[in-house]
């Protein structure tokens, strides 16, 4: 995790069938889900399609782990770009970005394809502990959720 302030606050992971998104005309819209730059990259990939699916696998990953944010930001405000090693970031744009600085979280993604399927997972590290109550979306707390599906050596998990 960046920087020494590394305590995690939460993981997302989505996991895409990549021939699902080949109906999804919507999304292919610049500015809708994707920026234009995601866009032209995916359909300079060698598999256009698996590339377009890990950008979305990526984005509901980063949802799925940012702690609700006080204003709305859009999906164009996460950018999946690649270092020169080709190893995928985001670079965060608008609202988010507000939403990222202000909280002091790092954002770290990756991503895997697997014959029909990508999957993605992100991790959001920052400055809290990762001890105090995070609120998801669904307004549970994963701690105690964690806790009530733990399952017991030996016994079928109810």
């Amino acid at each position: 995790m960046d920087g020494p302030a590394g305590h995690l606050i939460a993981v997302g992971h989505d996991l895409q069938a990549i021939d699902r998104l080949r109906t999804a005309t919507a999304l292919r819209g610049p500015g809708v889900f994707f920026t234009g730059p995601e866009l032209d990259r995916f359909a300079a990939a060698l598999v256009p399609l698996q590339s377009a699916a890990a950008g979305f696998a990526a984005k509901e990953a980063l949802f799925k782990a940012l702690p609700a944010a006080r204003r709305p930001w859009f999906w164009t405000d996460a950018e999946l770009v690649h270092d020169r090693h080709g190893a995928p970031r985001f670079r965060v744009h608008g609202e988010l970005a507000r939403h990222l600085r202000h909280e002091g979280l790092t954002v770290a993604v990756s991503l895997s394809h697997s014959g029909d399927y990508v999957s993605a997972v992100v991790v959001v590290s920052g400055g809290r502990p990762a001890s105090l109550p995070h609120r998801s979306r669904t307004g549970r707390t994963p701690r105690r959720v964690l806790r009530r599906i733990a399952a017991r050596p030996g016994r079928t998990p109810r």
